[in-house]
């Protein structure tokens, strides 16, 4: 202890030796040097230390005596230094000090360089009146004063001083200020509305790059506010075209786009519009988007004209009325019919513009017509009406009313209205008249017969078409043709046939008429009435190929034969009518094949039938054609070759009408050609499946008789037994209810399956595919989204533990508690799934599933132990490590706790060493200094940045620096921080880094 004391007692004694020397020494210099005090200050003035300068020169002129010719020099500039540290130090006594220093050296060169220094230091702090005062007195000698002078007289809006200095600057050789002052007169001029002038200064001023990208802006609002339009476009246009990305445009683009907008230029105006969007999206006001919507508008770019204008039609003010409107014409003409009315339906609920109001709710009404809602058409007209009586649209609107009662959905509604109207005009009355022709057209095709006759008969009972008129007067004689009110309906049919009614086809409506009348004929079995009419109609047909005539009348007229017994002629229409029709053509081949077997001409008849086979597949007449066909053989006694036609027919027709005719027509063959065994196999094949058919009956008679031959007569109780009572379940039949139950499943039926698998476990809940089924119940409801099916039956699977994949119905289990937001019982199945044998990524998966429910349910910590476990895991690999780190970076983030945030950045360090990790360094650094701990997160920039990620990305190492040279700032070292800004200026290649350093730079003081 001894020791350290002495020791610190001869240092403190060396100490003090030295300092009285160096103040000995200093002492000396003063008294050799007084100059010295002049020095130190002039340092401390050029270092901005002006509390320092000021100091030193006043304890310079206090000890400066006496005084030669050096000195006297040096005194004056000590004043001007004390005034200007005053100055800038904004004392209250530095104008006096200023004042005083140019009364007493009024011819001192300092005298007007200090009035020029105070005017600057005024003017830099935007001082515009004290400028004025002190640069008026100092700036006539001085281009950069003059300059100043005439930018404070602007500020303080003293425009005719300030137009006076800048008018006599721009004409100066000295380009800096001759430019500037030509864009301030030219500024002035367009204030004061002299934009002739304006635009010369302007010009004048573009030779400067500092204001070159403003003058198309300032040129163009001249020629505007002149109207002088062409050459504002003129002159624009080009500009536009050679600078389109130039962000500093976007208000040219919209000036350019408005003026072509006024003069019609749509097309262009577009091209404009949309370049000031992309310029510069916050520069387009509402009023500009309108103008850019109505111009793709009338472009023809309906999409894009929506798109711009439904933004637009939100406020409900004036603009919202005019877009709305014009998105309705856009939509109408693009065929958006739902979207026209939308819009329309705003414009005219808005007052704002009356014009437009009534033209919206005008073409809204006509919109519902064209899609087809006619009754809403009408309750909108009525609404118009009383809206705007008198409108100009009145005389179209009672137009559109008979439109849309002719094409109502609620025609009954629309037939009462016209019924109440009084004096109808033409136009209504024929609306009346089509409404209830149509009413009773429609009527008559939903079986509504008498309601039917009664609308024909109000049709009829107007002459104002006489077309519609006929053709109802046919109708009512329809409608009672299908009453089967024969003898009514012929009295009808008869005149119009005798008659010639006014009608578009006058030809085609008699043959019309003539049909119907025949049909009736036909059916009161008249048969020689309707075969005159029928070959009238056919007659008439073939001798105009060109009419519109029905060539299947053939087929009745060849009915009406057939039915007479006529086989000749019968077979003479079939003919024809196989060349004529286009449709039922295999029907006419059928009936002929029918004429044929009645005129006992069986080769012929079986080459129709067959024919039928060959050239018409998928005829509903071709079962019928196969059928008769093989009866031709059973009649004739062929019994073979009916077992083969027959056998042809059951085995490749399964679903044939004639399948049980079939079986007992081979049946009774095989028996008359003793072939017993088989008979009785398709006696028991139609008892068994066609248990109710009509043949069953004689099957059973047949098979009892087949019995007997063969001597087991036994047989036939236990067969009739069966028939009575029904099959028992087999084996055999389960095994089918599961297939097919199962089938339902794997074709992905899901919905289906499911029921038909409960019912097989409801039938057979000990058969050994019990737990098979189970599965396939809780897989299926899974796969369609029946979350408590599923649950309850992979529980079931769970629970039995036998069923290979019992992992698979834990895991989904789990998922489905999760997604059921059960997260507590989502986390004990992923849990029990991991006491089981599963592979190291299903180990990895539960976990996962176990943290995204701690997470979900906000157990942050126990979700923090399972991430931490997952870390610890050597089977997951870093990039998903860094993917778990980087989640909980965010939680703790969200939770604003930077510690945390710090302690999972670190880890996520581990990582990665590409530019994620280096981010992640970053963001610490960035925290230490949201903490203010500058010198730790420099310290950490300094090593990471320098070793670590010296490779990372110029975008993470320039932020990295940016964030260093904050620090700088941060902790007074602006030096160090304007040079790690310059720095990266110099050397970054990134546009982003190098744009935010030069802006941080911008703002740190420049000396």
């Amino acid at each position: 202890m001894k020791k350290n004391k002495i020791t610190y007692r001869v240092i403190y004694f060396c100490t003090f030796l030295i300092t009285a020397h160096l103040g000995f020494s200093q002492q000396t210099l003063s008294f050799r040097d007084h100059s010295l005090h002049f020095r130190q200050a002039k340092e401390y003035f050029d270092a901005k230390n002006y509390v320092a300068a000021k100091e030193e020169f006043t304890q310079y002129l206090q000890k400066l005596e006496p005084i030669n010719g050096e000195q006297a020099g040096q005194k004056v500039l000590a004043e001007y230094y004390i005034t200007m540290s005053s100055l800038y130090l904004s004392q209250p006594e530095s104008e006096v000090l200023a004042e005083r220093f140019v009364s007493n050296h009024p011819e001192h060169p300092q005298s007007i360089k200090l009035l020029r220094g105070i005017g600057n230091f005024f003017y830099e702090n935007a001082d515009y009146t004290k400028a004025i005062k002190y640069l008026s007195r100092s700036s006539e000698t001085n281009l950069e004063a003059k300059y100043k002078l005439g930018v404070s007289y602007y500020e303080m809006k003293s425009l005719k001083n300030a137009l006076k200095i800048f008018d006599e600057i721009k004409i100066e050789r000295e380009e800096e200020f001759a430019f500037a002052a030509s864009y301030y007169s030219a500024v002035i001029n367009f204030q004061e509305k002299r934009f002739a002038d304006a635009v010369s200064d302007f010009q004048r001023a573009e030779n400067s790059s500092k204001f070159r990208a403003e003058i198309p802006n300032w040129v163009s609002m001249c020629y505007y506010h002149q109207g002088k339009f062409n050459e504002l476009l003129n002159y624009a246009e080009p500009i536009l075209k050679q600078n389109s990305n130039s962000y500093k445009l976007d208000g040219l683009s919209i000036l350019v786009a408005e003026v072509q907008f006024k003069l019609g230029y749509f097309e262009k105006a577009v091209y404009n519009f949309g370049l000031a969007e992309k310029l510069n999206p916050s520069a387009i006001d509402n009023g500009v988007k309108y103008r850019f919507g109505y111009s793709l508008y009338k472009t023809n770019q309906f999409a894009k004209a929506a798109d711009v204008l439904k933004p637009l039609i939100i406020k409900k003010d004036t603009l919202s009325q005019y877009a709305s409107m014009t998105l309705g014409l856009a939509q109408l003409k693009a065929g958006n019919l739902e979207a026209t009315l939308d819009a329309l339906s705003i414009a005219k609920s808005l007052s704002f513009n009356k014009n437009i109001q009534e033209d919206a709710a005008f073409n809204y009404a006509k919109v519902l017509l064209d899609m087809g809602k006619a009754s809403e058409t009408i309750y909108e007209i009525q609404n118009f009406n009383k809206t705007f009586p008198g409108s100009k649209y009145a005389e179209e609107a009672s137009e559109i009313v008979a439109d849309a009662f002719i094409n109502s959905n609620n025609l009954n509604a629309a037939l009462d209205y016209l019924k109440g109207i009084q004096n109808k005009t033409p136009k209504l009355n024929l609306a009346f008249q089509t409404l209830s022709y149509n009413l009773g057209v429609s009527a008559y095709n939903q079986n509504k017969l008498e309601e039917a006759i009664t609308l024909f008969n109000n049709a009829a009972s107007i002459s104002e078409s006489k077309d519609i008129q006929a053709n109802a007067t046919f109708g009512k004689a329809e409608a009672y043709s299908q009453l089967k009110n024969y003898q009514e309906a012929i009295q009808i049919y008869s005149p119009l046939l005798v008659s010639q009614p006014e009608v578009a086809n006058p030809s085609d409506f008699q043959q019309k008429v003539r049909l119907g009348l025949a049909y009736a004929y036909f059916n009161i079995k008249e048969f020689t009435k309707a075969n005159v009419l029928f070959k009238t109609y056919a007659d008439k047909m073939l001798a105009s190929p060109e009419s519109k005539g029905n060539p299947n009348i053939l087929l009745r007229l060849a009915d009406t034969y057939l039915v007479s017994k006529n086989y000749d002629d019968a077979l003479v229409y079939y003919t024809k009518a196989i060349d004529q029709i286009k449709t039922d053509k295999d029907y006419a081949i059928y009936q002929r094949g029918l004429t044929l077997s009645y005129l006992n001409k069986e080769t012929e008849a079986k080459q129709a039938f067959r024919k039928i086979r060959t050239d018409y597949p998928n005829s509903k007449y071709l079962d019928d054609a196969i059928y008769q066909e093989n009866l031709i053989s059973f009649n004739n006694n062929k019994y073979k070759d009916a077992i083969v036609g027959f056998t042809d027919l059951i085995e490749n027709k399964s679903n044939s009408p004639y399948l049980s005719s079939a079986l007992l027509k081979r049946a009774q063959s095989f028996g008359n050609t003793n072939q017993h065994e088989l008979a009785i196999k398709d006696y028991k094949k139609i008892i068994t499946s066609f248990a109710t058919d009509k043949n069953a009956k004689e099957a059973l008679l047949g098979l009892q008789e087949e019995l007997n031959e063969v001597g087991r007569p036994e047989e036939f109780g236990e067969l009739l037994s069966a028939f009575q009572s029904g099959a028992p379940e087999t084996e055999e039949n389960i095994d089918l209810q599961f297939n097919a139950a199962k089938s339902i499943y794997l074709g992905e039926k899901y919905d289906k399956a499911i029921p038909a698998l409960k019912g097989f476990l409801s039938k057979h809940p000990e058969n050994e595919r019990v737990t098979e089924v189970t599965y396939l119940i809780a897989d299926a409801a899974n796969r369609i989204g029946d979350k408590p099916t599923a649950l309850e039956f992979y529980g079931k699977i769970i629970n039995q533990n036998v069923h290979p994949q019992v992992n698979k119905a834990i895991q989904r289990s789990a998922e489905i508690e999760f997604e059921n937001k059960n997260y507590a019982a989502s986390t004990v199945l992923y849990q029990k799934l991991q006491t089981r044998n599963i592979s190291a990524n299903e180990f990895i998966s539960s976990d996962f599933g176990i943290l995204r429910n701690f997470l979900e349910s906000n157990s942050i910590d126990s979700a923090t132990v399972v991430a931490e476990r997952l870390l610890a895991n050597s089977s997951l690999g870093n990039d998903e490590k860094f993917k778990l780190c980087k989640q909980f970076i965010d939680i703790q983030i969200n939770l604003k706790n930077q510690e945390g945030e710090v302690n999972w950045l670190q880890k996520s360090l581990a990582y990665d060493k590409g530019d994620l990790a280096a981010t992640s360094q970053l963001r610490i650094a960035q925290i230490l200094f949201d903490q203010k701990k500058y010198k730790e997160s420099s310290e950490m920039i300094l090593d990471k940045f320098r070793n670590d990620f010296a490779e990372a990305s110029d975008n993470i190492v320039g932020k990295a620096y940016l964030l260093l040279a904050n620090n700088f700032i941060a902790l007074n070292n602006l030096p160090q921080a304007k040079a790690t800004l310059k720095s990266i200026i110099d050397n970054s290649e990134d546009k982003e880094v190098v744009e935010l350093a030069k802006s941080k730079l911008a703002t740190l003081p420049s000396k």
